[in-house]
């Protein structure tokens, strides 16, 4: 690598819960070895009762229904189950909310954001003013 090169890396500093939060120990049946990033919306298996991830559309044991977000990464270590403690009601900042198989918020429309509600998970536009500039 050339001396001149440098790699940037941005630095996020808000948070994904932003009031009245309410968290849950869970179990997480993880499909493989992944980190799933801060924001990341899961659904509950209606067969283990272990979360999954949130599939947009899903019919599989009701994958396709959203019922808590993650506020920190989450780490696993491969196909197998993981405890975690998740965000299962309150106010969340909307653009900070991932689904797993896009690996962002792309494709969080209305519709995923009226299932959240359903489940008192509210997101919310934040106007995010006051962030660092890390590309110095």
């Amino acid at each position: 690598m050339p001396a001149n090169s440098m790699t940037v890396t941005d630095i996020e500093v808000s948070a994904v819960a932003l009031r009245d939060e309410e968290f849950r120990d869970e179990v997480f049946a993880a499909a493989s070895a992944k980190t799933f990033p801060a924001g990341t919306i899961f659904a509950r298996d209606s067969v283990s009762l272990k979360l999954v991830v949130f599939v947009k559309g899903g019919s599989t044991n009701q994958n396709g229904v959203p019922k808590a977000v993650s506020t920190y990464p989450i780490v696993t270590t491969g196909a197998t189950d993981h405890k975690v403690r998740v965000l299962v009601k309150g106010t969340v900042d909307k653009s900070k909310l991932i689904i797993d198989v896009d690996g962002t918020g792309a494709n969080v429309d209305n519709a995923v954001l009226d299932l959240l509600r359903d489940y008192d998970i509210i997101p919310i536009d934040v106007n995010h003013i006051a962030g660092y500039d890390t590309h110095d």
